[in-house]
């Protein structure tokens, strides 16, 4: 689909590789513009079928994938994302648009009639790629929320090979609720918590650098996904089986 691909590379990390890694990133590389400091609250709305296709194939380890979701940093309401996310081996392709407040609200109810007005329109609004794809798929698919992600991220950047490093920790899954801006909202531990999850996203190419720094990392590489870890945590907690 003419998306540009990224390698990314997955690791599940200790804390003590976390400090060790942050001492070393805050030599070479430089906090994301965003936060405090590079850091900052995600949290995310999956959605998926009334099959869970993409958490099935997840855990069936097929190698093109594709996710949906709905993120806000900071539980702000000034920026939604609505995002889909491929994935081709170990390279990934994201497309994103901002939504409005009912946007958001409609979509979480399945409702996408306003892309396809949104479609025949002759307005920059028209061209909104992530929301154009979502509503040609959800033809098929019937998409409907599933799982609230949370997670506290901390991210470096370097420009040379664009490297986006981000260290994830807290990792939690919402329970009974879809509102993503609800500070009560109730969620369980997806993860062990003394593990975080580090992403390193690049171009063209890694920079010597950053490859050495990841060199003794190398046998804690994952393919975990954060997606399905909350699915898992969500139906352990109320004593059912994902599907």
């Amino acid at each position: 689909n003419k998306h540009r691909l990224r390698p990314e590379l997955k690791y599940i990390i200790s804390f003590r590789d976390y400090h060790e890694l942050r001492t070393r990133a805050l030599t070479f590389m430089r906090h994301d513009e965003h936060g405090n400091d590079g850091k900052y609250f995600i949290r995310s709305l999956y959605l998926d079928d009334i099959l869970l296709s993409d958490y099935n194939q997840k855990m069936d380890g097929w190698s093109r994938r594709r996710k949906y979701r709905i993120r806000v940093y900071d539980l702000g309401e000034d920026v939604i994302k609505f995002e889909i996310k491929d994935k081709y081996d170990s390279c990934i392709s994201k497309v994103s648009d901002t939504i409005s407040m009912d946007e958001y609200e409609r979509i979480v109810f399945g409702d996408f009639d306003f892309v396809s007005d949104m479609i025949f329109s002759d307005s920059d609004e028209g061209r909104r790629r992530a929301l154009r794809m979502a509503y040609v798929d959800n033809a098929s698919k019937i998409l409907s929320p599933q799982v609230v992600v949370d997670y506290d991220r901390e991210v470096f950047v370097c420009e040379e090979g664009n490297v986006r490093m981000t260290f994830d920790m807290n990792l939690r899954a919402g329970l009974a609720s879809w509102d993503l801006f609800d500070p009560e909202l109730p969620t369980v531990p997806a993860y062990d918590e003394g593990c975080l999850i580090l992403e390193v996203k690049y171009d063209d190419f890694l920079p010597d650098f950053i490859r050495h720094m990841l060199r003794p990392l190398g046998r804690w590489q994952s393919s975990q996904s954060k997606y399905a870890m909350c699915c898992l945590a969500q139906a352990n907690y109320f004593g059912r089986d994902v599907y």
